[in-house]
């Protein structure tokens, strides 16, 4: 492999636009020689709702990435957000063709097919489907099964789907940045990469990507992703609570927010007061950082007993002795791991990027977990031979994901 080879991670969010660019060794490990960000426009709930805006927003964000990188970019790994995305566990069963009962690639696209049947409609388009296990005649934990012999394959899987709408959206707005996409990713499933370590995968964790319109949450166990689920609140939820209690404007709670929020009161002094502008700009008021603890603390809670009821829902909670990992930019919220173990009752702690190279004081941030876990995730594409470039028609999205199969097998 060349040294030259670049691969990019774009995460478009509600409240900025990121651009990673790494650049790939003979030994597949990545040098990330590039960063760029700018304020997302356009974008609501991770959803876009402006195409012009966000495109200028992606534009920006690109160009700045470029100048660092002293390079070009024709094409990047994507993220994708919103409340639109679904998930769910299926399971698909055939019997085996062949009359000598070995498993064939043709058999395991079958099972496959059988095991999405009836998820993906007009309104609904494919964005991943993960392998959880193969069972032949009943032996189960079957990682890959071609050439063993059997009469009866089952395979388990986890399927998630988005708007075809907001699909064809994000697919517009990156290519009308002038660039194609390689691939589209769930954003959290990307952060897992940047954040999770193999060992509590396989332990059973969860991972809770707070940003700022969404809150994403991707139960693993056993190694693989078991559940996975997009709540419509965020960062925005806390900033705008604030703005009502403080009755100042919404920009003025966030930099209160970043600057003085905390979700737990701790050591805070009731006395300790911070100086804000009302929402005319001209009056100014000292407030308490008790008195912010107050409004912050139960929408914070709110968020994690959301979590914690679509935990529950999933039917996994037991299985999740790795804890909690909590990352994006809200999650930099001072207290936010304390209150999400009080609420779920579980071992929290904050989810970081682990990039060792020259830029790793930018870079190793949880507002950046999704854009270097597309790196990651690009990387593990590149390391197999593969690289998925997006096809479509004029009219539609077909085939944006290629071969099922060949798709699939990249995750044992």
């Amino acid at each position: 492999m060349e040294r030259d080879e670049i691969v990019v991670g774009l995460d478009i969010g509600t409240r900025k636009v990121c651009t990673v660019i790494g650049e790939l060794g003979e030994d597949n490990q990545i040098e990330i020689i590039g960063i760029g960000t700018s304020p997302s426009l356009g974008v609501k709930k991770g959803v876009i709702i402006d195409l012009d805006q966000a495109i200028q927003s992606v534009k920006q964000s690109i160009e700045s990435s470029e100048r660092m990188a002293g390079a070009r970019i024709d094409s990047v790994f994507v993220s994708i957000a919103g409340s639109h995305i679904t998930s769910v566990n299926s399971k698909g069963v055939i019997a085996i063709s062949e009359a000598s009962s070995e498993i064939t690639e043709r058999d395991i696209e079958k099972v496959i097919e059988a095991a999405k049947a009836g998820i993906v409609s007009p309104e609904k388009e494919l964005i991943h489907i993960l392998s959880r296990e193969f069972v032949v005649d009943g032996q189960s934990g079957i990682v890959d099964p071609l050439g063993m012999s059997g009469t009866r394959l089952e395979c388990k899987v986890h399927i998630i789907t988005g708007s075809s709408t907001a699909i064809q959206n994000l697919i517009k707005c990156v290519e009308g940045a002038g660039v194609n996409i390689e691939e589209i990713i769930f954003g959290t499933l990307a952060s897992s990469n940047a954040v999770l370590s193999s060992t509590e995968k396989e332990l059973g964790v969860l991972l809770i990507d707070i940003g700022a319109g969404t809150t994403e949450i991707a139960i693993f166990v056993k190694g693989g992703l078991a559940y996975s689920a997009v709540l419509p609140v965020g960062g925005i939820q806390i900033t705008n609570d604030l703005a009502i209690g403080l009755r100042t404007s919404v920009e003025e709670a966030e930099k209160i927010k970043i600057n003085y929020g905390t979700a737990i009161e701790n050591s805070i002094s009731p006395e300790k007061l911070v100086e804000i502008s009302s929402i005319n700009e001209k009056d100014k008021q000292n407030i308490s950082k008790k008195y912010l603890v107050e409004i912050i603390e139960p929408r914070v809670s709110e968020i994690f007993s959301l979590v914690g009821a679509e935990v529950r829902k999933s039917g996994y909670y037991d299985m999740i002795p790795g804890g909690i990992v909590i990352t994006g930019g809200s999650s930099l919220l001072p207290g936010i791991s304390e209150v999400a173990e009080k609420v779920l009752n579980l071992p929290s702690r904050l989810g970081r990027p682990h990039y060792q190279g020259e830029l790793a004081d930018m870079i190793n941030d949880p507002s950046y977990s999704a854009a270097v876990g597309l790196l990651s995730y690009a990387t593990e594409r590149y390391s197999i031979g593969r690289s998925f470039k997006l096809s479509r028609k004029k009219t539609g999205l077909k085939n944006i994901f290629g071969k099922i199969y060949s798709w699939l097998r990249d995750f044992f």
